[in-house]
């Protein structure tokens, strides 16, 4: 939870350091930095998590030596996108590398996790942010004038720090040895991560696929009001996750249509609380600047429980070896919502939020309707 909260206040600060335009331009880098990292994952993280849950290390010294090669092998090849191009692209150049430093330390963290060790995650999951935010309140409190461009090199700066600081001091525990991956041995990994592979693709798609038609139709200013409410949205989201892999074999057999419901309700009333008494903390919190995107925040929140409930399923489809089921539900909402985006042209920010939460509630019934369907015909077909 502080973890999340350092996060948010990081963003919080650095929209009252930059122009609304500048942080449009940084969120906008994060959405292409996103699908950068998938291909230096490739699957890895999900497919190594699922056998920690299951203390299966059999794999564990080539999963995450693969991670490790994709990493570089992507950091290598993104260069290549970005010569001659504007100061923009080179901003994404440098969130891109500093997602893939902080993309391995959480791959090593959610690994601890998988294994029941949780005692490391006060260290990985708050160290980055604490940098960021011991950056950010320098830079505020002395008022000192800097460009996007400075402030990304100083991320990227922090994230390949600590990189090099958990690699040494976190692999030891679990007894790690670095070595280029043998290609008999790394292959048939990527054969068995290629499901998890697809599903990131097609999740990262979906949650990110706004700020680009956002980008596309209207302008960076537009991409900054959305991307400070999905700020807040991304928040609660990622709370939601750190409490459903720590607890995640418990709420595997406890969790029931009944438990969806309440929460459902709960959050419909501090939706309706916040609209009608709280809506003004908005521009407390983020400068005036960024009003419009208030309504855009209870228009996302809509999404919660969905989201919440459609994850602890894929996790544990996952655990179960059922990851075809989330690659089919995944592709078909981001083909869907993608043919939406082409056909109905995103004229405002309330028609993308409207989108968002429509297609998060989508995948939530994809998801779930696919494993009764599933069930159903084996039960049919068993008769």
């Amino acid at each position: 939870m502080g973890a999340k909260a350092i996060s948010f206040i990081v963003i919080v600060l650095l929209t009252r350091i930059i122009s609304v335009e500048d942080y449009g331009i940084y969120s906008f880098s994060i959405a292409i930095a996103s699908w950068f990292t998938i291909f230096a994952d490739l699957g890895v993280s999900w497919f190594t998590f699922n056998n920690a849950i299951k203390k299966d290390s059999s794999l564990l010294d080539l999963s995450i030596n693969s991670r490790l090669f994709q990493s570089l092998v992507v950091l290598f090849i993104v260069p290549l996108f970005f010569v001659g191009t504007s100061n923009s692209f080179w901003i994404t150049f440098l969130v891109t590398f500093f997602f893939l430093n902080t993309g391995f330390v959480k791959f090593i963290q959610i690994i601890f996790r998988g294994l029941e060790q949780s005692k490391n995650d006060i260290i990985l999951a708050s160290s980055e942010p604490i940098a960021r935010l011991i950056l950010m309140l320098v830079l505020y409190i002395f008022d000192i004038e800097i460009s996007l461009l400075g402030i990304c090199i100083g991320f990227s700066l922090i994230g390949l720090v600590l990189t090099i600081i958990f690699f040494v001091i976190n692999l030891r525990k679990l007894n790690f040895k670095l070595f280029i991956p043998p290609f008999n041995d790394y292959v048939p990994l990527l054969g068995k991560t290629k499901y998890y592979f697809l599903y990131q693709v097609f999740q990262v798609g979906i949650g990110r696929m706004d700020i680009f038609f956002l980008e596309k139709y209207l302008d960076f200013k537009q991409v900054a009001y959305f991307s400070s409410a999905y700020n807040f949205y991304s928040a609660a989201t990622l709370f939601l996750m750190a409490f459903i892999t720590v607890n995640l074999k418990p709420l595997f057999y406890r969790v029931k249509l009944k438990h969806f419901l309440i929460f459902l309700a709960l959050n419909l009333i501090m939706i309706a609380i916040y609209v009608m008494y709280l809506k003004d903390l908005y521009t407390v919190i983020y400068p005036i600047d960024y009003k419009p995107g208030a309504m855009i925040l209870a228009i996302l929140c809509l999404a919660l429980p969905f989201y919440a409930a459609y994850q602890l399923k894929l996790l544990h489809n996952n655990y179960n070896n059922k990851t075809l089921q989330t690659v089919v539900a995944f592709g078909a909402v981001f083909c869907l919502k993608a043919l939406t985006y082409f056909v109905l042209t995103a004229k405002s920010l309330y028609f993308a939020a409207v989108i968002f939460s429509t297609f998060e509630i989508i995948t939530f019934l994809l998801i779930f309707g696919i494993h009764k369907l599933r069930t159903h015909n084996e039960g049919t077909a068993d008769k």
